[in-house]
């Protein structure tokens, strides 16, 4: 008797165990899924995403509360706390698109070497030059006058000849001619810091037309996309 009850279980489990779909893999298609959220601009999107998806539940909790429609005292808090990780993930979406800004805009980040080159030179006890590299202070001040950010230290220095007092104002009669000079190409004067050292060490009274010079040098501060995104 036994085996005509055991018969049909075993011959259903065969036909159950036949007809039963095989497991599909999926590693492709999580690869594939990855590859769309890499890298900057893919995790821009993931956090956008996520900010969407918590930004619905808390106003469909919001739009619940203000019609009257209670489901539970905890409700409140789940709109809450969906509403803050809305923003924590914008946050880190707008992150993730300014770094890929950097990534693609990087023509706007300025790999130019600061610009330090001596622009004129100058007789014992004048202020004015005697040879000046009129091209590199035009090259100078455009650049300058292209790159608003940027800013330039202007040096004048003088030999040991003559009292030194005298020797500091010379200095900054110096710097102001450059100075001058720079303005009328295009920098504009919130650009240029001067400093007017005087004398540059060496014995008392001894000419020397290496420190009788004015020294322009350029800075640039990194460009940051996004500078207020933290």
């Amino acid at each position: 008797m036994k085996k005509y009850i055991y018969l049909p279980l075993v011959t259903l489990a065969f036909f159950l165990a036949a007809c039963t779909t095989p497991k599909i893999s999926t590693t492709d298609l999580i690869s594939e899924i990855d590859d769309a959220r890499a890298g900057h601009y893919g995790q821009a999107m993931l956090h956008e995403e996520l900010s969407e998806k918590d930004l619905s539940v808390a106003n469909n909790i919001l739009s619940h509360l203000e019609k009257g429609h209670y489901w539970n005292i905890n409700e409140k808090q789940r709109a809450l706390d969906a509403a803050r990780s809305a923003a924590h993930h914008r946050l880190e979406s707008e992150k993730a698109m300014c770094n890929w800004l950097t990534e693609v805009h990087s023509q706007n980040h300025h790999k130019v070497e600061a610009i330090h080159d001596t622009v004129a030179y100058f007789k014992t006890g004048s202020s004015v030059p005697f040879s000046t590299k009129d091209d590199s202070i035009s090259r100078l001040a455009n650049w300058l006058q292209d790159h608003p950010d940027a800013t330039a230290i202007v040096t004048a220095s003088t030999d040991t000849v003559g009292e030194e007092s005298l020797n500091q104002v010379l200095s900054e009669n110096r710097a102001d001619e450059i100075v001058q000079r720079l303005l009328a190409n295009g920098a504009r004067l919130s650009q240029l810091t001067v400093r007017a050292i005087g004398e540059v060490g060496g014995a008392d009274n001894t000419p020397n037309q290496d420190n009788r010079v004015v020294i322009v040098i350029t800075e640039h501060p990194d460009y940051i996309d996004c500078p207020n995104v933290k």
